[in-house]
């Protein structure tokens, strides 16, 4: 038996003005986007603005519906939006806030981690992941990765043995 140790990296901020223009203009875009979610039914808005290297940025916010789970997440509607308007541009920086916090963000559901992981292998890049919530810190990853140490994708599923 080996027994291992997986580390991951990311950087804390206290506040946005400790940030570099781009990352802190992004912030204030999904956040001022927040009054675009849809979420009548758990009234927890999330916001999410990607940073495209064409300098595009799209916005998204989660979409709840009555027939629960068909509402998407606010990274799914950003990335899926940004990646069927823009389909040749790589995603530099995704950035998701919500309303309600504390001291330490909310970070993606697993499904949006898998998205968004797919995303990064797919364009050979590394995708900054950008975390605040309400009145938190500031949390930025340099990969999906990061957050989904042990991701898949298709050559996973597709190998042949």
């Amino acid at each position: 038996m080996k027994e291992k140790t997986l580390n991951i990296k990311f950087t804390e901020y206290d506040h946005i003005n400790e940030l570099n223009v781009n990352d802190a203009q992004l912030i204030q875009s999904a956040e001022e986007n927040l009054k675009n979610a849809y979420a009548p039914y758990s009234l927890f808005k999330v916001s999410s603005a990607i940073q495209l290297n064409n300098a595009k940025m799209v916005l998204g916010t989660n979409q709840e519906n009555a027939a629960y789970p068909s509402g998407l997440c606010a990274e799914r509607v950003a990335i899926f939006s940004a990646k069927s308007t823009y389909p040749t541009a790589n995603v530099e920086t995704v950035v998701i806030v919500t309303a309600q916090g504390n001291s330490t963000p909310f970070s993606p559901c697993g499904g949006c981690r898998q998205v968004l992981m797919e995303y990064e292998l797919t364009q050979k890049k590394p995708i900054r992941v950008i975390l605040k919530s309400g009145n938190s810190k500031i949390w930025i990853f340099n990969s999906v990765k990061d957050l989904l140490p042990f991701a898949f994708d298709a050559d996973d599923i597709l190998k042949k043995e």
